[in-house]
This record gives C-alpha cells, structure tokens and sequence, in this order.
C-alpha cells in the first residue's frame, strides 16, 4: 500500500507587478507537481480561514513535507486513484514538520 498513492499540480502565480511607467506585468507563474493523499471530507467538517469565517472543504489533502508556500486561491489539478481528476481552487495549506497538508 501508497503511503501517497494521488498526484496534484498546483500552479502559484505572483500577483502583477507595476513598472515605473505605471504599466503592470503579469506576475510569475510556477507549477509545482507533488505525491500526496487526498481524503475526501465526507462528514461535513470545516475550517476556519484566516479572516474567521467558516469554510466549507472536499478534500484534505496529505503531502510529503515540502518548504513551498502554497497561496490560498492557488490553482489545482488533483489526480486520484479512486475518484478521478478534480480543479479548482486551494483553501488553506500549511507545512508541518512531519508532512504538508491542503484543504481543497
């Protein structure tokens, strides 16, 4: 057995940038590809997010632990073994000592 049997691709995109002439520039993108676990919330629990409100989740997502930070509204593709592909968008992610996790 997989300790981390799905994959997810995460794209973090760096918010535009104004140059002297007062014109923006697309931000840098950078795509990041890791093994993971996706356990889907099938309980209905929530978390809370950075301002206090209460959000809703589908998956909670298990990573080796890795040193990226992940911005909240970044980009993902998940790839699961057992229920298929899904996108969207990040709500939370935090890196532990022992592993990262997501909430997507």
């Amino acid at each position: 057995m997989l300790q981390y049997p799905d994959s997810i691709a995460i794209t973090v995109t760096e918010a535009p940038v104004q140059n002297a002439s007062g014109f923006f520039t697309a931000g840098a993108s950078a795509v990041y590809t890791f093994d993971c676990r996706a356990e889907v919330n099938g309980i209905g629990r929530k978390i809370t997010g950075i301002d206090g409100a209460v959000i809703d989740y589908v998956f909670e997502v298990y990573m080796p632990g890795t040193t990226t930070i992940i911005p909240r509204d970044s980009d993902y593709v998940l790839n699961t073994a057992a229920n298929g592909i899904y996108t969207g968008k990040i709500k939370r992610a935090t890196n532990g000592q022992l592993n990262s996790r997501l909430w997507l």
